[in-house]
C-alpha cells in the first residue's frame, strides 16, 4: 500500500463523483487469536457478530460488549470495531475457506473425491477421498487431513485440517512454519471437492507462511492493510508485554504524527517506570489497571469515547475527563495515589464524593506527548479528525479535476475544498472562536506566519490559513515537481478539568 503522505502530507504541532472516504475513528484490537487469518482486517458492527466469529467466551467478544455498550453524553455509541491478527509465532502457509454455511450431506456423498493442492507452484493430486463415514463437519476435516498427509508431500505430511463451527470455515495449515504457500485449483471434474470446502471460491483466503512479528510490526502491517481506525489496543498477549515492547509501539505511533492513538493499561507499580521510557512519544494513553480485580479493559475508555464522537454534529468535541464507566474498576481512591498517577500521566477511574454519594469517573484525559505535541486526548482526537477530513477532501480534488495549477487559481481550489471542513470544525468545537491569546501565543503566531496581524484573525474567527507553492526535487525520482504548502493556525478547543472559586460573604 503506497502511503498517502506521498501525495498529501499534513504535519501537526456525477461530475466530481470520485469521493475519497474519510477515516472512521473506530477502535482496532490487535489479537493473537488464530481464528482470524493474518493480513486482513475483520470489521464488525455489533457485539453479536463478534461473538459469532470469535465465540462468546472469547476476550474479543467481551471487549466488544463493553465497546458497543458505551453511550456518550451526546447519546451516541461506537458504530464499528475492527480486529487484526498479530502473528506472534511463526506460522505455516494456510488455505482459509469461505464462510458460506456447509452442508454435511454434500460431504457424506463423497466416496471418490479429488482435490488439487498446490505447494507453491507444484500441484499435488489427491484422489479417492472418502468422506462418507463422517457424521459431523469436524469429522470431515479429520478424514480430509488423513488423505492429505498420505500424499507424502513435505508441506502436507504433518498438515492439519480444521473446521470452525463459528465461521463455517475449513482451514488447511501446512507443515512448515515460517515460509511457503498453499492454494487449491479446481479441476472441473465432478469429483472435485475444492468448491464445497470453500477453498476455490471468492471468499477463500490464502495465507503465506511467515516468521513471527514483534507487536510494533504487527500494528504497522495492520495500518498498511487498512488505516480505517483512530485508536488501537492489544488483546491480552499470551506472553505479557515488556516495557520495551510498549516503548517500540509508542515510537511507531509517535512517528505517525497525530494519526493514531495507542491506549494501554499497566499497574500502578509499573506506571512511573513506563512513563519514564515513553515520555515525549505522542499519541500514547497510559491507564492504571487493577491488579486485584477482573480485567475491565480500562484502556478502551478513551477509544470508546473517540469512536462515539460524531464530528458532523454541533458541539461534538469531548472532554475525556468526567466520563463515567459504571462497570469499570475504581483504581484510585485517595489523593496520594492520584498525585502519583497524575505525575506519571496515568489515566484512571477515580472516586470522589458529593453529599455523601460516591462519584467515580475517568481521569485525567492526558497523553504522553512532549512540548510540541497534544497532551490532552480531546485536542489530539480533534486534530486526528481534522487531518483526516483535509486528506480526504484534497485527494478528492486531485481525482476530480484535470489539474491543480501552482498559482492563485490552484490556491483558490485548495481553499475551496478545505473551507467546508473548517466550517464544520468551528461548529463541532474543534476550532474555537474568540479564545483569548496570551502574549507568548501572539508572538508565536506572528513568527510562524510572518504576519503581525495573524493572531488577531485566529482570535477573532478561530483560524489563519495560508497556501503557497514551491518547486522541489523528488527524493526518489530525482525529478523536479511542484507542491502546495499550507499553514493552518487554529485556536484549539480547551476543556477545563476543575473549577476554583471564591465565596465572598458580606
Amino acid at each position: 500500500m503506497i502511503s498517502m503522505s506521498r501525495y498529501i502530507s499534513i504535519v501537526s504541532g456525477v461530475g466530481g463523483g470520485n469521493v475519497v472516504a474519510q477515516r472512521q475513528l473506530i477502535m482496532r484490537v490487535v489479537t493473537q487469536n488464530s481464528v482470524l487469518p493474518p493480513n486482513l482486517v475483520a470489521q464488525f458492527a455489533n457485539s453479536d457478530s463478534v461473538g459469532a466469529y470469535f465465540g462468546t467466551g472469547s476476550e474479543e467478544y467481551k471487549r466488544a460488549l463493553a465497546y458497543f455498550a458505551f453511550v456518550s453524553k451526546n447519546i451516541t455509541s461506537p458504530q464499528l470495531i475492527s480486529f487484526v491478527r498479530w502473528v506472534s509465532t511463526a506460522i505455516a502457509p494456510m488455505i482459509v475457506g469461505d464462510t458460506i454455511a456447509k452442508q454435511l450431506a454434500a460431504f457424506a456423498a463423497v466416496t471418490v473425491g479429488t482435490l488439487t493442492i498446490n505447494n507453491g507452484a507444484t500441484p499435488i493430486q489427491v484422489s479417492a477421498i472418502d468422506l462418507s463415514t463422517a457424521t459431523t463437519l469436524t469429522q470431515v476435516a479429520t478424514l480430509l487431513q488423513a488423505a492429505l498427509r498420505a500424499t507424502a508431500d513435505p508441506q502436507l505430511t504433518t498438515c492439519t485440517v480444521t473446521y470452525n463451527t463459528n465461521t463455517n470455515q475449513f482451514v488447511l495449515t501446512g507443515s512448515t512454519p515460517g515460509s511457503g504457500s498453499l492454494s487449491s485449483t479446481p479441476s472441473g471434474l465432478s469429483t472435485d471437492i475444492s468448491a464445497i470446502l470453500g477453498w476455490t471460491t471468492g471468499g477463500t483466503i490464502l495465507v503465506s507462511g511467515q516468521a513471527a512479528d514483534t507487536p510494533d510490526v504487527a500494528i504497522s502491517k495492520s495500518a498498511s492493510i487498512s488505516d480505517n481506525f483512530g485508536s488501537f489496543v492489544y488483546a491480552t498477549p499470551s506472553t505479557p508485554f515488556q516495557n520495551s515492547d510498549i516503548e517500540a509501539i509508542a515510537a511507531w505511533v509517535d512517528g505517525q504524527n497525530n494519526k493514531f492513538m495507542y491506549s494501554l493499561a499497566t499497574s500502578l507499580a509499573n506506571l512511573q517506570t513506563l512513563f519514564a521510557l515513553i515520555k515525549g512519544f505522542s499519541g500514547v494513553v497510559l491507564n492504571v489497571l487493577s491488579t486485584t480485580q477482573q480485567n475491565d479493559y480500562v484502556e478502551q475508555s478513551p477509544c470508546e469515547i473517540l469512536a462515539a464522537t460524531n464530528y458532523q454534529r454541533p458541539a461534538a468535541s469531548q472532554n475525556y475527563m468526567y466520563y463515567q464507566f459504571p462497570n469499570r474498576n475504581i483504581t484510585v481512591s485517595d489523593d496520594p495515589t492520584a498525585n502519583l498517577a497524575d505525575a506519571a500521566r496515568g489515566n484512571y477511574v477515580g472516586v470522589t464524593q458529593s453529599a455523601g454519594q460516591q462519584q467515580a469517573f475517568y481521569q485525567r484525559g492526558v497523553m504522553c506527548g512532549g512540548a510540541t505535541a497534544a497532551t490532552d486526548i480531546n485536542v489530539f482526537a480533534n486534530e486526528m479528525w481534522l487531518k483526516s477530513s483535509f486528506s480526504a477532501q484534497l485527494l478528492s480534488l486531485f481525482l476530480n479535476v484535470p489539474e491543480v495549477p501552482a498559482d492563485d487559481t490552484g490556491a483558490a481550489m485548495i481553499l475551496g475544498v478545505m473551507t467546508p471542513t473548517i466550517a464544520t470544525a468551528k461548529t463541532n468545537g474543534v476550532i474555537t472562536v474568540g479564545k483569548p491569546l496570551s502574549a507568548t501565543q501572539q508572538q508565536f503566531i506572528t513568527s510562524i506566519t510572518g504576519d503581525s496581524t495573524a493572531w488577531r484573525q485566529v482570535q477573532t474567527i478561530g483560524y489563519w490559513l495560508s497556501i503557497t507553492f514551491e518547486q522541489v526535487t523528488n527524493e526518489n525520482s530525482g525529478l523536479p515537481e511542484w507542491v502546495a504548502n499550507y499553514v493552518l493556525v487554529y485556536s484549539k478547543s480547551d476543556a477545563i478539568r476543575s473549577v476554583s472559586g471564591s465565596d465572598v460573604m458580606i
